[in-house]
This record gives structure tokens, C-alpha cells and sequence, in this order.
């Protein structure tokens, strides 16, 4: 099955995919010079995938800090699953991060309620 990541940097996440579980897996910090460049190629491989028989169903997200590039790439990956789940997908957004962090709280309601999905939130410490 295909596998494939992104080595974190200073301002880019760590991306990993995991074909044979369906996930996709974004860590740690996101505010790429380039804006939505840096998940232009992610979205483009989520996007192939959405109408394949082997989407990925599931994106879980730990992001400690990101800008608001990040927000509408991560608008875009949802909007993704959500192709997958009309096409009879089950799909999962899982969230961690910190219980005390409202601007992530507030950015996870907003994107439950534009794109129509219910987010896992988990609480971590980073």
C-alpha cells in the first residue's frame, strides 16, 4: 500500500499518509511561507483519492500553532472526505490539541459547521 511523508521544518508540519489505514496525518506547526503551496500536492493526492475505492477516510490533525493559509488548506482536505463520504465512505477528522487553546476550539466549530462533519477533538499537551 502506498506510504508516503513530509519531513517537518521550521514552518511546515510533518505530513504522513498511511494507505493501507486510509489516514492522513498532519503534526506540528503550519505557517508555510508560501501559503497554500506548501498543500498544494496533498490536496491534488487527496483529491485523486476522494473517488477512488481506497480514499482516505480519515485525517487526524495535532497542530500546536498554523495561520490562516492552513485553515483554508485544511478546509479543502475536509471538503475531500466529504467527497469520499458521498460516495458511501465512512470518515473520521480527529483534532489534538491543548483543553486551554480557544483559537483552535473556535476554528474547530467553524469548520464542523461550514463543511458539515463532526470533529473528534482529543486534548493533549504539546
Amino acid at each position: 500500500m502506498e506510504q508516503w511523508e513530509i519531513a517537518a521544518t521550521d514552518h511546515t508540519p510533518l505530513v504522513q499518509f498511511d494507505g493501507l489505514l486510509s489516514i492522513l496525518g498532519i503534526t506540528g506547526r503550519s505557517y508555510p511561507e508560501e501559503g497554500l503551496d506548501f498543500y498544494e500536492p496533498i490536496m491534488q493526492r487527496m483529491e485523486v483519492r476522494s473517488t477512488s475505492t481506497n480514499p482516505i477516510k480519515t485525517l487526524h490533525l495535532k497542530l500546536e500553532y498554523y495561520n490562516s493559509s492552513t485553515i483554508k488548506a485544511l478546509a479543502v482536505l475536509i471538503g475531500h472526505l466529504k467527497k469520499a463520504e458521498s460516495n458511501g465512505h465512512i470518515i473520521k477528522v480527529i483534532w489534538e490539541y491543548e483543553e486551554d487553546d480557544e483559537g483552535i476550539k473556535d476554528d474547530i466549530d467553524m469548520l464542523s459547521d461550514v463543511q458539515n462533519v463532526d470533529i473528534e477533538e482529543r486534548f493533549i499537551e504539546f
